[in-house]
């Protein structure tokens, strides 16, 4: 008995130093199970500043690559922030306003705020009101000119005798019980008079082959650069006007002149010409692809590659891979019928004298995607100096960066809800939680520190977001 006891006491104490050991090596914060905020950084993640504003919450942080608060916005009269862009002066541009609105006949899922704001988060600028004299509504993406002007998306509600005077079949038109139609419009707004100088309407560029007594009749596979009006793939939520294409990003080639725009519902990217005049109603497509099914083209199963994308745009001069095309591939369907998500690295058929190959494919030239990777709304990719590209998982609350071959070298889970901070070891997202009380992110940028935004700034770091 005596030896037993003395042998107890003699592991006890081996225990007790073993376990002090441990708590020098592994502090307890290195214990736990970290779910929000940065989990993983490493040096081969680009030194930058990410810029992030959480769905459903009106604020909007920088951190750095600690997750440390660098600088933080808090945008006025608001219940979020759909997205966020830095101006080189360092002057912030949000769209802002209401996560949703009522389920009326009158109203739509917008945002339908443009606002800018110092970086000390004095109000500048906004476009709101404009946009209802006009009986628009902007809705999720803006993009900035290198002139400083903005460009932004826009629905526009087309009764549906107008759209059957211009060959929507009437088969549509009564599955969508007289609600209108939405028809997405790009305008450039000069912030300067607060005017629009430049505008490009889908209803300028219709095509349909129903009626041939009625407009834009024609062979709608002969016609790939219009826009079919009875591809409709899925009938929307009737307590709404259809939303009919859902448009989510713009964004603009400057040496090109081009914009390319993605089209969630056609699953598919349209890029049109920003050197026509508004007065010439611009112009028709000048690419597209994705879907060609959209115009009739190719199968509708084989020969699709986009499923309900996002943030679609032009990887910019003196950047690994300028001039392909970056896009969020948000629902695949796999063999066994599961869900995922990708990000694409695309080189268009572009010509010399900036038209395209309609004949020739796209060559996907880098592609990412992962086990558990999947968000089936939201999203986003951007390329980065360094050549990583950092991902948003949207729907996650997720941010990645990753290298060429595809290691995550920097990982980091928005801890923001409308309810306030995640606790650490906590799920951001427990099951059951409501779209509108997710960690929520649309789609996120990260800057270079030599940004001109952060010249002369104090970008001494603060707390951690996540502790």
């Amino acid at each position: 008995m005596p030896f037993d006891e003395s042998r107890r006491r003699s592991t006890k104490r081996r225990l007790g130093i073993l376990f002090i050991l441990l708590l020098l090596v592994f502090p307890a914060s290195a214990q736990e199970k970290r779910t929000v905020g940065v989990l993983v950084n490493t040096e081969a993640a680009y030194e930058g500043y990410t810029l992030f504003s959480p769905s459903n919450t009106p604020s909007v942080y920088l951190i750095d690559n600690e997750g440390r608060i660098i600088h933080t916005w808090e945008i006025e009269n608001t219940e979020s922030v759909m997205e966020a862009h830095l101006r080189e002066n360092g002057n912030l541009v949000v769209v802002a306003g209401p996560r949703d609105t009522p389920n009326t006949p009158n109203k739509v899922q917008h945002m339908g705020s443009i606002r800018e704001y110092t970086w000390n988060n004095r109000f500048v600028w906004e476009y709101h009101h404009q946009f209802a004299a006009r009986g628009l509504d902007q809705h999720h993406a803006i993009d900035i000119l290198p002139n400083g002007n903005i460009l932004a998306i826009a629905w526009n509600r087309r009764p549906m005798n107008e759209a059957a005077a211009m060959g929507l079949r009437p088969a549509f038109s009564a599955a969508l019980q007289k609600r209108p139609l939405l028809v997405e419009i790009i305008v450039e707004i000069d912030p300067a008079t607060n005017k629009i100088v430049w505008q490009w309407d889908t209803w300028d560029h219709l095509a349909q082959d129903f009626d041939a007594d009625l407009p834009n009749y024609g062979e709608i596979a002969q016609r790939p650069h219009r826009i079919d009006i009875n591809y409709q793939p899925r009938i929307g939520d009737m307590s709404r006007p259809y939303d009919w294409l859902h448009a989510n990003t713009v964004h603009y080639h400057p040496e090109l002149d081009q914009i390319v725009i993605s089209v969630r519902e056609f699953n598919e990217f349209w890029i049109i010409d920003h050197s026509a005049s508004t007065t010439e109603a611009a112009g028709d497509l000048l690419w597209r692809w994705g879907n060609p099914a959209a115009y009739q083209q190719g199968d509708p199963a084989a020969d699709r590659q986009l499923f309900l994308q996002h943030d679609v745009q032009w990887i910019a001069d003196g950047l690994p891979g300028a001039g392909n095309i970056l896009i969020f591939n948000n629902q695949h369907i796999s063999a066994d019928g599961e869900k995922y998500s990708s990000a694409l690295e695309l080189k268009p058929p572009l010509r010399p004298d900036g038209s395209y190959d309609w004949q020739q494919d796209v060559e996907i030239v880098w592609s990412y995607a992962a086990d558990g990777f999947y968000s089936a709304t939201l999203s986003g990719v951007q390329r980065l100096p360094n050549g990583n590209t950092l991902i948003t998982e949207g729907r996650q609350g997720r941010l990645i960066e990753v290298s060429a071959d595809g290691e995550v070298v920097w990982e980091f889970v928005n801890p923001v809800t409308a309810k306030g901070l995640v606790k650490q070891g906590d799920p951001p997202n427990p099951p059951g939680v409501h779209f509108s009380q997710r960690n929520n992110l649309f789609r996120v940028r990260k800057y270079s520190p030599d940004h001109p935004a952060f010249a002369g700034r104090d970008m001494t770091p603060g707390d951690r977001l996540a502790h």
